[in-house]
């Protein structure tokens, strides 16, 4: 009784199995697209329609060692494979096999056989994309076979192959392998001969940033490889540093990558034929050294460029002896700026330079304001003060100065003086432009008064000449230098103003006023010096501005007590005509002129507000803001004044 129960229990759970096994692992559809999800099993995928998609999640297998996993028939169309799960297995001949068009494959699972191949690409495929894994096991041959033209093939994963990781019978376009790809060598018990990359049709371009390894060689070339790119190398501590391993004709172009002293492409080359043009990879590190053992296997005659210059250091091929084995030197330092880093350095500067043009023009044009009607018995004036202006450009800037106004009145009408304006500080924001403190600005006024109470007609003329020396440092762009140099920035003008005052109330004086002026700021030429850090020194030719500009404002004065007064203006300068010069320089080939100005503000408001009071009898004590918006976009000035004025 018992017995007869144990075969009953084995009887259901044998058709249990075997009905389950069944539903689990169905037949694909063919001619369809497919979408395989997480768990679910089919196999023999056929397609030989058009158009075809692929979404693989789950298992694609084969029923039997003559199938196929995936097969796009001849005529037929797959426009892409996304696979993350598991297409081939123990029984499967190829993985996917192309015998019709494959647009792209993307594989991040994993793709296998036993017995051919993994993927094999009879027609045409735009890309192959691997982060996953394609191995190949038992009686197979290669991890992927292309024997018709495909577009990229890009590894960040590994490729395992038996006889070759990829073998190429067709061509392809780029190749880039960031990953790992090998051939074992071991098939059904035996060894043979094997290459990661076994090249028998053209390749346009094989970069290898990873590892390319086989028992015979990492890449065997039968046929043409137009460029190949190697970091693989530079130490033996593991596989993936060890060098590329070569054999046959050479590529037409090989370029190293160097990543540091210790880590950089070596190719060792074996039965070696042809010549390559030897050259650096772009974005390697470099440095004044040596570079052992980036060739081994080849002779002069296998090289048909052995020496350059890269990033400003020259380099060579070296044989060490009389063997095969070549270094690569760099002995060498000449550094060459380069145009576009230099360029860009340049306009930096200028930025920061219409700062300092703006300082120093904001004093002059100001000056013409400086006065001095505070006459005693003898008919002198004279007034001592300070002066700040800030500019608010690029890095900010400020400068402190100290006054000194005089004037003769040698009739009630009119006035004559002289000022000077030193510098005492100067807050060169930054360190690009620095501005000093050397002589003063030097100026003279004249001016004629209907009356002496402020009414009626008034007309001051003002001339001014200063020089300010700079010191001008580049900023380092790139591998631009920060080359150092400087020149005197002189700055001369005059303006005419004529205003008439109106007593509208008592105490209260609104006076309308119009006005020409003339500025003219000049940067002489000058030669950056040469040295250690800075081998090509710039010459810059005279930066030279002016502006003639046409004033029109009202201003207004209140006596609130007999002691003190307020008064207020608010004007516009408007610019009738400029020349706002070109900043340039020589000493690097390609160098262009900047417009000092290019789109300058020719109309521009002005406005000044201060207060006076009389301490004694010909004793006054004065205080004065300006706002004053510059001629250069988003530029402003303000200036405050203070003076102590005594008549004698």
């Amino acid at each position: 009784m018992k017995l007869l129960n144990l075969k009953k229990i084995i009887l259901s759970l044998g058709f249990s199995l075997f009905f389950s096994a069944a539903a689990f692992a169905v037949t694909c559809t063919p001619n369809t697209s497919l979408v395989n999800a997480v768990g679910q099993t089919c196999t023999d995928f056929l397609n030989g329609a058009t158009g075809i998609t692929i979404q693989n999640d789950g298992t694609i297998g084969a029923s039997n060692p003559v199938f196929d996993a995936i097969k796009n028939d001849t005529g037929g169309t797959i426009t892409s494979i996304v696979n993350t799960g598991t297409i081939g297995d123990n029984t499967s001949y190829n993985g996917i096999w192309g015998a019709g068009a494959i647009g792209t494959i993307s594989n991040s699972g994993t793709i296998k056989s036993t017995t051919a191949n993994g993927i094999r690409l009879d027609a045409t495929a735009t890309s192959i994309t691997n982060s996953g894994t394609i191995l190949l096991t038992g009686a197979a041959t290669n991890a992927i076979l292309t024997l018709g033209s495909t577009g990229t093939i890009t590894n960040t994963g590994t490729i395992t192959g038996v006889t070759s990781g990829i073998y190429n019978i067709g061509a392809i376009t780029t190749l880039n392998n960031s990953g790992a790809i090998s051939a074992a060598g071991v098939s059904g018990g035996g060894s043979f001969s094997t290459a990661g990359v076994d090249v028998h049709a053209a390749i346009t371009t094989l970069t290898n940033t990873g590892s390319i390894r086989g028992t015979d060689t990492g890449i065997n070339n039968a046929s043409i490889i137009t460029t190949l790119n190697n970091s693989q190398g530079g130490n033996s501590s593991s596989a993936a540093t060890t060098a590329l391993t070569y054999k046959g004709a050479l590529p037409t172009n090989y370029s190293i990558l160097i990543n540091s002293t210790t880590n950089y492409g070596q190719l060792a080359v074996t039965s070696g034929s042809g010549a390559t043009a030897f050259g650096i990879y772009t974005g390697s590190v470099i440095s004044a050294n040596r570079y052992t053992s980036v060739f081994t296997g080849v002779t002069g005659s296998n090289f048909s460029v052995n020496s350059g210059t890269y990033n400003g250091l020259t380099w060579n091929l070296s044989q060490v002896g009389t063997s095969g084995v070549w270094d690569l030197l760099f002995p060498t330092y000449v550094f060459v700026p380069s145009t576009p880093n230099t360029q860009q350095s340049l306009v930096n500067t200028a930025q920061v330079l219409q700062g300092t043009v703006t300082v120093v023009n904001t004093a002059l044009t100001n000056s013409f304001s400086y006065d001095c009607n505070e006459f005693g018995a003898n008919n002198i004036c004279v007034s001592a003060g300070g002066r700040n202006t800030a500019v608010s450009a690029m890095n900010g800037l400020n400068n402190t100065s100290g006054l000194l106004i005089a004037a003769y009145r040698p009739h009630s009408n009119y006035r004559i003086g002289a000022y000077a304006d030193q510098n005492l500080s100067v807050n060169n924001a930054g360190s690009t432009v620095n501005l000093g403190n050397n002589t003063p600005l030097i100026g003279l006024f004249g001016a004629w008064n209907e009356r002496l109470d402020g009414t009626g007609t008034e007309v001051k003329v003002s001339a001014a000449y200063g020089q300010k020396n700079t010191t001008v440092t580049r900023s380092v762009v790139g591998t631009s230098e920060a080359g150092s140099g400087g020149a005197p920035i002189n700055s001369q003008g005059a303006q005419v103003t004529a205003k008439y005052g109106f007593g509208i109330a008592e105490n209260v004086i609104v006076s309308p006023y119009i006005g020409m002026r003339y500025t003219q700021n000049n940067m002489n030429s000058y030669t950056e010096s040469a040295s250690s850090s800075v081998t090509a020194p710039l010459t810059y030719s005279a930066l030279n501005t002016n502006a003639t500009t046409a004033l029109a404002g009202v201003g207004a004065s209140y006596k609130f007590i007999p002691q003190a007064v307020v008064f207020a203006s608010a004007g516009v300068e408007t610019d009738t005509n400029t020349a706002n010069g070109s900043y340039s320089a020589t000493g690097v080939n390609g160098l262009t002129a900047i417009n000092f100005n290019a789109n300058p503000v020719r109309t521009r408001p002005t406005a000044t507000l201060g207060a006076a009071y009389d301490v004694a009898k010909n004793q006054r004590l004065g205080v004065t803001g300006i706002y004053r918006q510059e001629a250069y976009q988003a530029v402003s000035s303000t200036t405050v004044m203070a003076t102590y004025t005594i008549g004698l």
